[in-house]
């Protein structure tokens, strides 16, 4: 019995070191104190250009309803909202279909400059229009075994943002070794980024594009620590069996 119950505990200790993972890769800013920095945004921020493959919504307001209704096929201006269920799609040539003027070069553009473009082109025909551009594009989170995808409703939106919008649990994953894969301009690109370290803010990563595909990798002792672990159950069983059982030889 007194094997039994060494074996036992050798199990039971051997299991709390694993859990007991280094936590400074585990939290955010880990290396992070009690600072103040200048922000720039202009240095920190790569302005979002359309590509191929993009979709774009764009809507048009005017004073006249039966204008305003078709020049935006894809939605219904209601109480200043635009409701897209699809939006323009950039095609292989970086271009889009639009209403009334046929084919227009966007690839390359950002939305403000996209918008400025097709009202200067309308502005031929209908005067005294407004014009909004936005992306709409989506980013993906691979988190240890789930997966989300977040849209981008802000072309701003951080790593940080899109974490927090998943909603996935990531608390026994590494944080110091995540994974950004992008594509842009015909190339993939692969960045490796630290979200434990200050220096994620400086990172070109740091602000997601498009399609951007993030990847944390799973903690290799999930299969123990995770709270869905049918091993952490077990484990749960066998140190309140062992403690019954030691309880009991000591009387």
């Amino acid at each position: 019995m007194n094997k039994l119950t060494q074996f036992i505990s050798l199990i039971l200790v051997s299991c709390f070191f694993i859990s007991c993972s280094n936590t400074t890769k585990l939290v955010y800013f880990s290396n992070q104190k009690p600072s103040l920095d200048t922000l720039d945004s202009t240095k920190a921020y790569t302005i979002q250009r359309v590509q191929k493959s993009d979709r774009l919504n764009i809507t048009i307001s005017s004073t006249d309803p039966s204008l305003t209704a078709f020049l935006n096929p894809f939605g219904i201006i209601s109480n200043n909202t635009n409701v897209n269920s699809a939006g323009y799609l950039v095609d292989t040539e970086g271009q889009i279909d639009f209403p009334l003027l046929g084919k227009v070069k966007v690839e390359s553009l950002t939305t403000n400059e996209v918008a400025k473009l097709i009202k200067e082109k309308l502005n031929y025909f209908y005067k005294d229009l407004f014009v909004n551009v936005n992306l709409s594009g989506k980013v993906y989170i691979i988190n240890g075994t789930e997966g989300s995808s977040i849209p981008i409703n802000n072309e701003r939106l951080t790593i940080l943002e899109a974490m927090a919008l998943s909603g996935q649990k990531s608390d026994i994953n590494p944080k110091n070794d995540v994974w950004v894969i992008r594509e842009d301009s015909g190339r993939r690109a692969y960045g490796k980024i630290d979200l434990t370290s200050r220096e994620l803010f400086a990172s070109p990563y740091f602000y997601l594009k498009s399609n951007d595909l993030i990847y944390i990798k799973p903690n290799p002792y999930s299969w123990i620590i995770s709270q869905s672990s049918p091993v952490r159950l077990i484990l749960s069983l066998i140190g309140s069996i062992s403690a019954l059982i030691i309880l009991i030889t000591k009387l």
